[in-house]
């Protein structure tokens, strides 16, 4: 269990897990650069093994606790999480039956409240739909890390859980896809989290989320040629891009008042998207939390796809990628600079497209195309010399300290932030030697 300040509700965790109808072997908590009583709280609760350390990251965490790892099994909840009665047996038993890695479906632990509603619904939508569509073709995009289990031998066949990317739960569940290891989602097993309850903790977390998504699709790119990841991942990515050209349409249609009767059958399909997902939800949560759920859900859904639009621009074409986070550790977001090789190769492309633009447009006799691209062609260079990272809120370092475990106690090494987003090579900085 890796915890940072978890003091009100490790206790709740690990009683949670000792009244599991599963004998547990060990039970290990992570008290990671805590400030309050985790780490008390954890073993008066009745933990076996509490581990304090200093690392402000998860895989390191999970890493550190590998050593002591003695069962054939592992069981990992976040600290703010709490398994449902049968949680850990309903995976382990998916396990036995010879899958290598598996994950619980997960809810709020909270009653009510308009983010609360909204992720009430998508859990359930995706527990239904989603997660079921991605067990069914072998290609889960991600184990949760709120509560997962996976065998021990297969964990240390690859290495422990990789580090480097903002997104270790996703990062460790595509290790797996690439080794080729079997995995599964145990759908009927339940784990309750604390999710975010205001817009600030909101904001903070959903950018960490979506540019970890595009830093693994990165990594992981050799396998998206797989027909299995093009179903998952394409789907998704088909997803998001259809939700943009649908406006695009919208907004011309309404503005040129032009096919008016599409809006019409763009009703038909709403309704019947709407009842199907409704009916979906309502299976796992009940018709009343559907309805109150829909309406934050849908209004949620256009923002989370505007910062997953933006993750993908600026971790893929301007290659400057999510390396920290704001979230309850407390750190500032740090997003590393564009590299001078890449400004100057993307002010160059800029340069061509706009010129290559203009020239069509002078030869079409459009005055809109010729300004459009004489205006590319000067602007995209002058801004690709000013996007180098800057503002409160954002550092861009040439170098991150990644924490090390090693037998000899704590150790650090200072390494240039692109070697350690580096898309080919799966950190095992963290992993005990």
């Amino acid at each position: 269990m890796p915890a940072h300040n978890e003091e009100t509700t490790i206790g709740e965790l690990v009683q949670a897990c000792l009244d599991q109808p599963y004998p547990v072997e060990q039970l290990i908590v992570v008290a990671d650069s805590c400030s309050d009583r985790t780490a008390e709280v954890a073993r008066q609760a009745g933990a076996t093994l509490v581990l304090e350390t200093n690392f402000a990251d998860k895989a390191a965490n999970q890493n550190h606790a590998l050593p002591h790892v003695t069962a054939d099994v592992i069981v990992g909840f976040d600290g703010d999480s709490r398994p449902e009665p049968s949680c850990i047996s309903l995976m382990v038993a998916d396990i036995a039956r010879g899958y290598d890695a598996t994950c619980s479906s997960i809810l709020p632990i909270q009653d009510s409240g308009f983010f609360i509603e909204a992720r009430r619904f998508a859990y359930s939508l995706g527990s239904q739909w989603w997660r079921l569509c991605q067990r069914q073709v072998g290609r889960l995009q991600v184990l949760t890390g709120a509560s997962y289990a996976f065998r021990t031998d297969v964990v240390r066949a690859v290495g422990g859980f990789p580090n480097g990317l903002i997104s270790a739960d996703m990062d460790i569940t595509w290790k797996l896809h690439e080794g080729g290891y079997r995995t599964w989602y145990t759908a009927d097993a339940l784990t309750l989290t604390i999710d975010p309850e205001t817009w600030a903790e909101y904001t903070a977390q959903m950018p960490r989320w979506a540019a970890g998504y595009f830093q693994n699709v990165l990594r992981y790119r050799r396998l998206m040629w797989n027909w299995r990841s093009m179903l998952t991942v394409g789907t998704a990515m088909f997803d998001l891009v259809t939700l943009w050209w649908w406006l695009v349409v919208v907004i011309y249609n309404l503005t040129t008042w032009q096919h008016l009767s599409m809006f019409r059958y763009m009703g038909y399909w709403f309704a019947g998207h709407t009842a199907l997902t409704m009916y979906l939800v309502s299976r796992v949560v009940g018709w009343k939390k559907a309805l109150i759920g829909f309406a934050p859900y849908t209004l949620l859904n256009f923002y989370n796809k505007y910062l997953y639009t933006r993750s993908m621009f600026r971790e893929w074409l301007l290659g400057r990628h999510y390396a920290a986070w704001t979230g309850r550790s407390g750190r500032k977001t740090v997003i590393t600079p564009m590299t001078p090789e890449r400004r100057r190769g993307l002010g160059c492309a800029g340069a061509i497209a706009g010129t290559a633009t203009a020239i069509w447009g002078g030869y079409l006799g459009s005055t809109l195309l010729w300004t459009t691209g004489m205006a590319a062609s000067c602007l995209i260079p002058l801004s690709m010399i000013r996007l180098s990272g800057s503002g409160q809120r954002r550092a861009t370092p040439s170098s991150l300290t990644i924490a090390a475990p090693s037998a000899g106690g704590d150790a650090t090494r200072e390494l240039p932030a692109a070697e350690v987003l580096d898309s080919e090579t799966t950190l095992q900085l963290a992993t005990r030697r």
